[in-house]
């Protein structure tokens, strides 16, 4: 059994380059030839891979991008190698909702304890997103943080970047077309995802929602007309049990945005130009992970 582990050395604080020997153990004690890569770059990695041949396992150690990219990749070569994820970015969304500890050598040994297990994946026009398609308050936030200061202060970067946007928060016109009907009106924040946490700020309870059942959650936060409208969203998103007066919640298979202006959108924390409209679909249990 081949395993290659694909490592963002930059990711997060940087500390699991003092694992990586302790990570590759636990896979050598289960039987399997290892082959560390550190990689910053997809393209780089994609080449690395190849030059490796096809593995038995994929392991991803790196942030939620590392995880994306690492997948966009495997789709578009119609590869069907099963993946592990070990987190070590700075806030680790899609990690939490898969339930991987943050000790890495936790996770390493959760992925040889547990067989791959299908996982919906996000189509966005010709590009794929594991948890979240986002656009509007906040969605620069993920991608605009430098990399330094996720590095120094992990998830506080992003608070401290969000705090940035407070005075240029803006509401977008978009219809949105879903299996449940239209929605339609000024929109805060919109987000496709299959997650449990967004960004770290908002909140989805895990009973609503699954990683394989070929739908993800719409969230759009409408643009508060008082203070109460505000008070009631803020509430809402801390909780995950969404006010429909501010909040439209349901779950689609696919959504059509149709905007009266692009916008730039967040696919897995890394940017996306957007146009006056969008297909976002759901890949029904596009992958295989150990988790």
């Amino acid at each position: 059994m081949t395993v290659i582990l694909l490592i963002n050395p930059r990711a997060g604080k940087q500390t699991i380059l003092q694992e990586i020997d302790k990570i590759e153990q636990v896979f050598v004690e289960n039987g399997a030839n290892v082959i560390a890569l550190k990689t910053e770059d997809q393209e780089q990695a994609r080449q690395l891979v190849s030059q490796k041949g096809v593995p038995d396992l994929l392991v991803c150690c790196g942030g939620d991008g590392t995880l994306s990219g690492t997948v966009n990749e495997v789709l578009k070569a119609n590869a069907a190698l099963p993946l592990g994820y070990i987190p070590s970015g700075s806030t680790n969304d899609f990690a939490s909702t898969l339930g991987l500890s943050k000790k890495f050598i936790e996770s390493a040994q959760t992925i040889v304890s547990n067989p791959p297990r299908p996982v919906d994946v996000g189509r966005f026009e010709h590009r794929y997103f594991i948890y979240v398609a986002s656009f509007g308050a906040f969605t620069q936030t993920s991608y605009t943080a430098p990399q330094s200061l996720k590095n120094s202060l992990g998830h506080f970067a992003y608070v401290i970047e969000g705090i940035k946007e407070l005075p240029q928060l803006k509401a977008y016109r978009v219809k949105v077309e879903t299996d449940q009907g239209v929605q339609e009106g000024e929109y805060l924040f919109g987000a496709v995802s299959n997650s449990t946490s967004l960004g770290g700020m908002v909140k989805i309870d895990p009973k609503e929602m699954a990683l394989d059942d070929g739908l993800f959650e719409l969230i759009l936060v409408k643009n508060p007309q008082n203070l109460l409208e505000l008070h009631k969203t803020i509430a809402s998103l801390k909780t995950g049990s969404f006010d429909p007066e501010v909040i439209t919640f349901l779950h689609t298979s696919k959504a059509v945005f149709h905007c009266e202006e692009p916008m730039p959108w967040s696919l897995d924390g890394e940017y996306a130009p957007g146009k006056e409209k969008i297909e976002v679909e759901v890949c029904p249990q596009a992958i295989r992970l150990c988790y």
